[in-house]
This record gives structure tokens, sequence and C-alpha cells, in this order.
């Protein structure tokens, strides 16, 4: 069997598995066997770095609106007919207002046809009767009555008050006292067994004649005789 030949087959398939034998280790030698696949990197050396001086930039501003928006000013994108609005009215002026403390009410005089306010001026110490309806430095006299007077200016109105002064009191007679020797004295009292004591005859009276008559009334009150 040893002696035997080989199939043409079986020969064309050896060699060709000989060849690739032969092939792979030529192959494996070339990379040696795996390990230069995988090379390792080479380390780059560190470059020192150069220094750089940049200039500041100036700081951004815009330009002004008239100066680099003209036309974007003079024809708003938001307007519809590409115009700018029109410039605001003026401020309408201050009212004026109603100068109160003027004049003083002094009197009122109310009749049937007519209705007379007599007041006076603070400032000049003038004293004018105006009628109800009438002005007098602007000022219109709205309403009298015996104790008030409405005085209307624009929109705004003040009332005057009139003042009524107190009477001082008339000061009061102070009573005139009897002098010590003019006092009434206590009667003797009566020894027991007699008989009713007799009242003492009634002092003069000295003094003032309305105190006198005070005197005699409470008197007459108590029915005792007049002095």
């Amino acid at each position: 069997m040893m002696g035997a030949r080989l199939k043409p087959g079986a020969a064309k398939v050896i060699g060709w598995g000989l060849a690739y034998l032969a092939l792979a280790g030529a192959i494996g030698m070339e990379l040696d066997w795996g390990r230069r696949i995988h090379p390792p990197l080479p380390v780059p050396k560190p470059a020192p770095a150069a220094r750089v001086n940049y200039p500041i930039q100036p700081e951004f501003t815009l330009l002004p609106l008239e100066q680099g928006f003209a036309e974007t000013a003079a024809r708003p994108i938001f307007s519809p007919f590409r115009r700018p609005p029109p410039p605001p009215p003026p401020p309408a002026p201050p009212k004026p207002a109603m100068q109160k403390g003027q004049f003083v009410l002094l009197g009122a005089l109310i009749t049937k046809d007519k209705s007379i306010a007599l007041l006076r001026d603070v400032a000049t110490g003038k004293a004018t009767r105006v009628e109800q309806g009438k002005e007098i430095k602007g000022i219109t006299v709205a309403n009298v009555l015996p104790e008030k007077v409405t005085l209307t200016q624009y929109d705004d109105s003040e009332e005057l008050v009139l003042k009524i002064q107190a009477l001082p009191k008339p000061p009061v007679a102070a009573q005139a006292k009897p002098p010590a020797a003019a006092q009434a004295k206590p009667a003797p009292q009566s020894p027991a067994g007699s008989g009713p004591a007799t009242p003492p005859a009634p002092a003069p009276f000295v003094g003032d004649a309305s105190a006198r008559s005070m005197i005699n009334s409470r008197r007459a009150a108590h029915g005792l005789p007049p002095l």
C-alpha cells in the first residue's frame, strides 16, 4: 500500500495546501507574527507656544439714528403710511384757581326783591355791598343767606360765615353787707314759767336799695315785717 500511487486529484490538493502553508509562514515572518500590526505611535515633542499680542478693539457703538438710519427714521416700517407720526399737541395750560380768603362777611340784608352781602376786603379793609349774582374782583356772589354767603369762581366755591362776637357780661354788683353794729342781736331768753318772749325789733338796715328789696322780699316770704 505504501508503494501505491496517489490519485491525481489528491496530489493537487496536497500541493495547494503546502503552498498556502508556505505563504502563511512568509506573511507571519514579515509581520513578526502579529507584533508589527499595531506599532506604537511616535510621541510628539511639545513645541513652545509663541506669545501673540492682540490689539484691543474699540468698544462697539451704534451711530446716531439721524446719521446712520436717516431713511429708516424718515420712513418707519411700522407705520401704515411709512411716515413718522405727527408731533403731540402742546399740553393744555393749567386752569386758574380761585384765591380764597380775600373777603370777610360783615352782614347780610335780605329783602323781598334783592339780597345784599356786606363784604370787607382783607387786603384793603374796605367794606363793599354786593348783590346776589353780582361780581367783585371776578368772584361771583352766588348765594346770600342771613348768616352765610357763598362765593364762586371757575369751578371752585367758598363759604363765608358771619362771625358774631358775644357781648361782654355786665359786672354783677356785690351785695353790700350791713355793718357789724347793725346786725340783729340774739333775743334774751325769758326765765322759766314766764310768758312767751317778744321778738326783738328789727335793726335799721344800711346798704344798697336793691339788696334791701331782696331781703324784704325774703322776710315777707317768711311772714316777717320789712326792714
